[in-house]
């Protein structure tokens, strides 16, 4: 009797298993190209991991989390009792409210989608998924390119695609309507292109067409004329070639920088940056303007860095509340900002110090414990280059969205949200894993 209550119990784990898979993986497809769909099929995913909920408690890595989520809605409840005292500047409370979505979900969501990371295979899987769906973006830039941009429907209005004409924007951002968005996600989705591309024993079909899928990429990234996705690309690729490459790929780079910067730098002479405007694609020098060493608080991010410093002085405990910077800011300089182009500092505005300190110091340490299993993988051997090169584009990845948000925000697009927690539940699911002998946890 008990070896059949037994199979009934095994049956049961591996259907939840299965299923709760196939939510999953599927969310992650569809993430780009759909995301109402792909939100409720992680939705859904996330009911299935949590069938279980005494596990949550007994991983430490959600501590730090649980303490923020915990001083975050202290925060909010702060900022409806002190809204009377800053009416006159138009804060409203409900919005502190409406933005622990951004977080507290996501948080859980950390070790939920663990259950579906928590091997080399299964993450490969993902990073496959993630490419492949990647591939409407690409299509919806070359819809872009050839002015067709929709809006096209599905399932009545469920699925909208619609691309602002290249026109009115002057850079390709396919279906996420913003070049910076578009560029983020492509240079995240970058590192595990490239992995593949460079894994060994592929055959030569196989190879040609992620070769193509490649080139695609960098061609799409180059024409959102974003400077984060430029330079995240620049960043990420040597950390999934190696260090080997540097031997070549740094001279590159620097031989490449140092004619950006005769283009640009006005310490120069004007000969000089004409001559190499006359050599470097428009495009490209275009992207960063004449840099000064005068006057840096004027610089547009420089000047709301301090701004944002500024108010979180003023109010550290518990911030002015979400959506607070550009309202404080265009009452002092009357200009409108939509944020800090910082994304710690703002959530320091928004929530207090404490809950931005404890989830910036959380990301930075799994980075670097993430860092550590990735030399454990490089010793192994051969026998381990498929799960080393796809680690390394996990970490390379999540690196370059943290340095993305250090001088920009899109975090507040649910899509870059949630291929965070991703890449941050991948890292984590790795720590534990058992390769040469030990265990991180």
């Amino acid at each position: 009797m008990s070896i059949f209550i037994k199979k009934n119990i095994l049956l049961k784990n591996y259907n939840e298993e299965k299923i709760g898979s196939l939510f999953f993986y599927s969310g992650v497809f569809f993430l780009a190209s759909a995301v109402g769909i792909s939100l409720l099929f992680l939705l859904i995913s996330q009911f299935f991991s949590f069938l279980k909920p005494s596990q949550f408690l007994k991983d430490k890595w959600n501590y730090p989390l649980i303490i923020s989520a915990i001083l975050m809605v202290m925060s909010t409840f702060i900022h409806f009792l002190r809204y009377e005292k800053y009416i006159n500047l138009d804060l409203d409370p409900k919005l502190s409210l409406l933005g622990l979505i951004n977080w507290i979900p996501f948080f859980l969501c950390f070790w939920g989608f663990q259950k579906y990371l928590n091997s080399p295979q299964k993450r490969l899987l993902t990073s496959k998924l993630l490419i492949c769906g990647s591939i409407p973006v690409i299509f919806s830039g070359v819809l872009q390119l050839s002015n067709i941009n929709g809006p096209f429907e599905l399932f009545n209005g469920f699925i909208i695609w619609f691309q602002k004409p290249l026109s009115d924007i002057g850079s390709l951002s396919g279906l996420f309507n913003n070049q910076n968005y578009a560029g983020l996600w492509m240079v995240l989705v970058w590192p595990f292109c490239l992995a593949e591309l460079i894994m060994p024993r592929r055959n030569l079909n196989i190879k040609l067409v992620l070769l193509f899928i490649s080139v695609l990429f960098i061609a799409f990234i180059t024409l959102t004329d974003s400077r984060n996705a430029f330079l995240g690309l620049i960043i990420s690729s040597p950390i999934v070639l190696g260090f080997s490459s540097l031997v070549w790929y740094l001279p590159v780079v620097i031989i490449g920088f140092s004619l950006l910067a005769l283009s640009v730098i006005p310490i120069f002479p004007n000969e000089i940056q004409v001559f190499m405007k006359t050599i470097i694609p428009s495009r490209i020098y275009t992207l960063f303007p004449e840099i000064g060493f005068t006057n840096l608080g004027n610089y547009p991010r420089i000047n709301k860095w301090f701004a944002a410093l500024n108010y979180i002085f003023q109010k550290p405990i518990f911030g002015w509340g979400a959506a607070s910077f550009p309202i404080l800011y265009l009452a002092k300089s009357g200009e409108w900002f939509g944020h800090a182009h910082n994304l710690p500092l703002e959530l320091a505005i928004s929530y207090g110090f404490l809950p931005s300190l404890i989830i910036f110091s959380f990301y930075l340490l799994i980075l670097y414990s993430s860092f550590k299993k990735i030399s454990q993988i490089s010793k192994k051997g051969d026998d381990n280059i498929e799960i080393f090169l796809n680690q390394k584009a996990w970490f390379a990845s999540s690196l370059i969205f943290l340095f993305s948000h250090l001088v920009d925000i899109q975090y507040f697009d649910v899509r870059i949200s949630t291929i965070c927690w991703i890449l941050l539940a991948g890292l984590r699911s790795s720590m534990k894993e058992n390769i040469g002998g030990k265990y991180i946890i």
